[in-house]
């Protein structure tokens, strides 16, 4: 029997910089938060748990209404103490029997099912490990974390998610190379979002 791996998604943020809820805003005909549930319900992760925020939970739940019993919907009730609370309320939700748990930000459009199951692969070769990928060296999400490290993460404090368990644990991290296979856009600003649109609204031209 496979291990199990469940993803925790990111979407209780304020969304200070943005002005408005961006995890619903409208992206090629979906939502932002609407386009990273389905790529991660698609790929080979076990549960998908979505945290979001009591403002937006009633809209996500519309959104997720044809999801199906994969995913979970669970409410951060102190999104106020940053990225660490959300992850704290993910990891509560997770089957106890999981071997690990994918992070993922509730704003990258981009993300696929396909570079979701590449890192899992990577992760269930040796399920001690942390897997990180990166973009031409620079370090992005999604991050698996192994079982035994998520007494760590639920100690972590903060909008500074993982990164201090992998400070603190550079021996057990293995860097996947990403390469320009992998557009890992997040959309932080109406500004990000403008030239989202505006390059994706280019490639359909260039089609």
């Amino acid at each position: 029997m496979e291990e199990i791996v469940e993803g925790i998604i990111l979407a209780a943020g304020l969304s200070k910089r943005m002005g408005l809820s961006k995890t619903l805003i409208a992206i090629e005909g979906d939502t932002l938060i609407g386009r990273v549930m389905t790529a991660s319900l698609e790929a080979g992760l076990h549960r998908v748990v979505l945290v979001t925020n009591s403002s937006n939970c009633r809209a996500v739940h519309t959104v997720a209404a044809s999801a199906g019993s994969r995913l979970s919907i669970v409410v951060n009730p102190h999104p106020d103490e940053g990225m660490s609370s959300s992850i704290k309320t993910g990891l509560a939700a997770l089957s106890p029997d999981a071997v690990g748990v994918m992070i993922l930000l509730g704003d990258q459009p981009r993300i696929t099912a396909e570079t979701i199951d590449r890192l899992l692969s990577i992760f269930r070769s040796d399920i001690g490990k942390i897997v990180v990928p990166t973009v031409y060296g620079r370090r992005t999400t999604p991050v698996i974390f192994p079982a035994h490290l998520f007494p760590e993460l639920m100690a972590t404090t903060g909008d500074v998610g993982g990164r201090e368990v992998l400070k603190r644990n550079p021996d057990k991290v293995f860097w996947v190379e990403m390469g320009s296979g992998y557009d890992d856009t997040d959309l932080d600003t109406p500004e990000d979002v403008d030239r989202f649109m505006g390059r994706s609204n280019h490639d359909k031209t260039s089609d």
